[in-house]
């Protein structure tokens, strides 16, 4: 499991959390055409995660191993600096990291109709950072399609990617192949797409109960 460092979330009031939400959505399509550019330059082609995600994923792995780690910092690893940073200056590379889970709910929500950015309300988190906070919502596990929607904080995975650059040894140095994507950067995405879809249920989880505040 790749670590996300120490520390506590800030607490957001209720309205304080919807109007973040509103606003992370919002930002989701201006933040993907930046990253289209960034990546551009990166020699990496952003729409093909749409398309050929595995593929896509297969030739980013590398260079993020690249380029990542001269971007580390221990000082920006720790979740405060996530959580609390401006992502000027050297923090910059936290909002790459940010845009880069964006893309990935949105492939993500276009290939599983049903599935939403939506904060996270689920009772069983109401101890943990992500809560009240955006997560992609409404996805269940193709083997297990009667089980509880998961909750994916997409971001704080993608900070775990670069919280792991002082150590990039620790993922997976060659090649991804399919369904072997836990070591590999941005594996998340195929990995779900091979693995998830939404709940069958999901309208009618969105009615009631929680969900029905989430978005």
């Amino acid at each position: 499991m790749l670590k996300l460092g120490d520390g506590d979330a800030p607490l957001l009031t209720p309205s304080e959390a919807r109007d973040n939400l509103q606003a992370y959505r919002d930002a989701v399509p201006v933040r993907i055409d930046i990253l289209r550019l960034v990546l551009r330059d990166l020699g990496l082609v952003l729409d093909e995660a749409y398309t050929d995600a595995a593929g896509f994923v297969g030739r980013l792995h590398p260079v993020m191993l690249a380029e990542l780690p001269a971007l580390y910092r221990p000082e920006l690893a720790r979740r405060e600096a996530w959580e609390m940073s401006d992502r000027a200056g050297d923090a910059i590379v936290l909002s790459f990291m940010g845009d880069l889970a964006m893309l990935t709910g949105d492939v993500l929500i276009r290939a599983a109709p049903g599935a939403f950015w939506g904060m996270d309300l689920d009772p069983r988190d109401r101890t943990k950072f992500a809560r009240a906070r955006p997560c992609l919502l409404g996805l269940v596990d193709r083997h297990f399609p009667d089980a509880e929607p998961d909750v994916f904080h997409l971001e704080a995975e993608w900070f775990g990617y670069y919280a792991n650059m002082d150590d990039p040894a620790r993922l997976a140095p060659a090649e991804p192949l399919p369904g072997r994507w836990t070591d590999v950067i941005g594996g998340i995405l195929p990995e779900r797409l091979e693995r998830y879809r939404a709940a069958p249920d999901i309208a009618q989880r969105r009615a009631r109960g929680w969900m029905r505040e989430a978005a």
